[in-house]
């Protein structure tokens, strides 16, 4: 049977097949705007480009539920390495590191850098999903490992004067 035949099957039952693509629409510049594309989107839910793109730019104002349901399941969390993101989150770990001693030369250094003299390049505004994920999992690297033995110093100093008060 054809796809026109079934859709008439249905539309004679009182069947709703298509959907407004509203929202759909919304979440895609939403996406957008927070570093997912319609190429990651195209990945993560098997959806042509053509039907992405058409829904995203108004062309298609109505689509099947489990098209619209595929969309709305993308998250920021899907980013691709190349998507941009916000720079504030990134610099808020960096100037962390910066606090526990760390130098920029040695940041940039550990993020790869092959430079004579490692220096950071990473902008104020936004940064590469990639880029923020490294930031990320050094920071949680060195400085996890800072505070973990501060921790162990701390715990060791109230045992020490415990004992010398008991």
């Amino acid at each position: 049977m054809t796809y026109n035949k079934v859709l008439e099957r249905r539309r004679s039952k009182g069947i709703e097949t298509l959907f407004d693509n509203t929202e759909a629409r919304e979440h895609l510049r939403w996406l957008s705007a927070n570093g997912v594309g319609w190429r990651t989107v195209h990945e993560q839910t098997g959806l042509s480009q053509t039907a992405i793109n058409n829904i995203r730019l108004g062309r298609f104002r109505r689509s099947r539920r489990e098209t619209i349901d595929a969309i709305l399941a993308v998250g920021t969390h899907n980013r691709a390495g190349g998507g941009r993101v916000d720079a504030g989150p990134t610099w808020r770990l960096i100037e962390d590191m910066l606090r526990y001693g760390y130098t920029k030369t040695y940041i940039a250094g550990r993020l790869g850098s092959s430079a004579k003299r490692p220096a950071l390049q990473i902008k104020r505004e936004l940064v590469l999903q990639s880029t923020a994920d490294a930031v990320a999992e050094l920071h949680a690297e060195l400085v996890g490992t800072e505070r973990e033995r501060h921790r162990v110093r701390q715990a060791e100093f109230r045992r020490r004067k415990a004992q010398g008060a008991a």
